[in-house]
């Protein structure tokens, strides 16, 4: 079929959402056990100025199963306590309101009813993820002077309880529309395409049912969000950390059949923490060496079944290996670029470029995508988000090996950069996948560039004369601001991707179109 003739509309393509769902219906599912009342108290009592100790150990004394579970925990080799603690009035100041809302919310989630047989290995999944992100929230705060770990563990530990709602009220659709092309933690696009909603709407639902909507402030909104706005408050700090966890937890499932191999996910994962949370790479080094045993810690604490526990031993040993590495190769970049100055003291925009291709990265999407943005919803200009994924990718790299593959990444993004405008912008979002945005430009331009870029990129030639056939699959969503509109990347990015999904699913080399008014899908004709 002649390529260019294989242009989807999005409306006929579009999975209808499961309007029989809604955010409140699955938040309260009876299936997902209510918060105990040794904890509700607890939630309550975390919210006044000047918690009484006294208090709160007459709560946990009057379950005696809890306390017997805090006890065991103060004086567990995870917290390693000089002494030993025999009384619920020791392991409370010791613990601290926090942890001990952390323990007993942990105990409290891992105690629901065994799974179905066909939905224990995805429990464990959703489990094994959610320690993993938790603990690494809490391995970054340490690093974070001044910040609570505690405060971080609870809520990576609980941003994805939403995942825990969905699955248990509607367990057959979950598994058939969203872990058919997803895997934890990354699932919220998927989600948003079947149900129209996500496991972040489910989750903010039930923490205001239980009390804690107001505990993180509205990170708990943006820890998959690929643009995170930059700032300096706590609640900044901690969506960027969230984030940081989601992106390691990822890092370390990489050898999982995940989109991003591991030598990609380390570079981003460690590129994102020195220029988000100022952390060098032998911090990087150091969680990744303490997040594995960690992780199964706590597993045997709270009883949680993650099955074969977080990832194999050369995964961590190769994630260290290549921040040994990404560490040299910074060193001497550092002092190629204070060479640069010196003969040209303007500098350059190497802090946002992608170091293996030359296009923008994410850090110049996180701090200027959104400005761009918001210049053209005032202005009432078309823009238009293309997002990009190389097919067969994976069996490139098997082939010919990763050299081969780093110069298939840098032969699309030569393509890009020969294909768009001098106004418009290419990204390199990390592995094979890359965004490129359109700014003021009419729709047959839009549909010009997308088809150039879809369509007509070159074989890549080897030194050797090999020829590797490059396609692509494409997802493109052309954008018309109305008044009021407030600008949100997020959401727009996410539209592109379900599109691009859409031309992966029906065999790549495809592009698939969409046309929003407003937020409004309307026809593309």
């Amino acid at each position: 079929m002649d390529k260019t003739n294989r242009i989807d509309n999005m409306n006929s393509h579009l999975q209808p959402p499961a309007r029989r769902f809604t955010v409140d219906q699955i938040a309260s599912s009876k299936r997902l056990p209510s918060l105990p009342e040794v904890a509700l108290k607890l939630v309550q009592i975390a919210q006044q100025e000047d918690p009484n100790y006294a208090e709160i150990s007459r709560i946990i004394r009057s379950d005696p199963v809890v306390s017997g579970k805090i006890l065991k925990t103060a004086n567990s080799a995870l917290f390693g306590f000089p002494q030993k603690i025999e009384t619920i009035e020791d392991a409370v100041p010791v613990f601290g309101l926090t942890m001990l809302r952390t323990l007993i919310l942990s105990f409290h989630l891992a105690s629901g009813e065994g799974p179905a047989a066909e939905l224990k290995p995805i429990l464990q999944d959703l489990w094994r993820s959610s320690l993993t992100q938790a603990v690494f929230a809490e391995l970054l705060a340490e690093k974070i002077k001044g910040e609570d770990p505690a405060t971080y563990f609870l809520a990576a530990m609980l941003q994805d309880i939403g995942i825990l709602a969905m699955i248990s009220e509607a367990p057959q659709e979950y598994l058939s529309h969203v872990l058919d092309r997803a895997k934890f933690p990354q699932v919220i696009v998927a989600e948003r395409s079947y149900f129209g909603f996500s496991h972040v709407d489910v989750t903010a639902a039930i923490l205001q049912q239980w009390g804690m909507g107001d505990c993180f402030g509205d990170a708990l909104q943006h820890h998959h969000d690929r643009v995170v706005p930059p700032g300096s408050s706590r609640n900044s700090r901690l969506a960027v950390v969230l984030q940081a966890a989601s992106q390691g937890t990822e890092m370390m499932f990489s050898s999982r059949s995940s989109a991003m191999s591991l030598p990609a996910a380390v570079v981003h994962w460690a590129s994102f923490l020195q220029s988000r949370l100022g952390l060098r790479n032998v911090d990087a080094e150091q969680i990744v060496s303490d997040v594995t045993g960690r992780v199964n810690e706590y597993s045997a604490l709270f009883s949680f079944d993650i099955g074969a526990g977080v990832c194999p031993e050369r995964v961590v040993t190769e994630a260290k290996v290549l921040l040994q590495e990404i560490a040299l190769r910074n060193q001497m970049d550092q002092l190629e670029q204070a060479q640069s100055r010196k003969k040209n003291p303007a500098g350059d925009d190497a802090l946002y470029r992608d170091s293996l291709c030359g296009l923008y990265n994410r850090r110049y999407m996180n701090d200027k995508l959104g400005e761009n943005l918001e210049q053209c919803i005032e202005k009432n200009q078309p823009v238009a988000f293309l997002f990009i994924d190389v097919d067969k990718f994976k069996s490139i790299n098997d082939r010919f090996g990763h050299a081969t593959g780093d110069k298939a990444i840098q032969h699309v993004a030569a393509w890009l950069n020969k294909s768009i405008r001098k106004q418009d912008i290419a990204f390199r979002l990390g592995g094979d996948e890359f965004l490129v945005v359109l700014q003021n430009l009419r729709e047959v331009d839009y549909e010009s560039i997308a088809r150039r870029i879809g369509n007509e990129i070159p074989q890549l030639e080897l030194a050797d004369r090999t020829e590797i056939k490059i396609s692509l699959s494409v997802g493109c969503t052309f954008y018309q601001p109305e008044n009021g509109d407030l600008p949100d990347p997020n959401w727009l990015i996410d539209q592109a991707d379900q599109a691009m999904y859409k031309s992966k699913r029906s065999g790549g080399c495809m592009l698939t179109m969409q046309k929003f008014i407003g937020t409004k899908l309307s026809p593309f004709v």
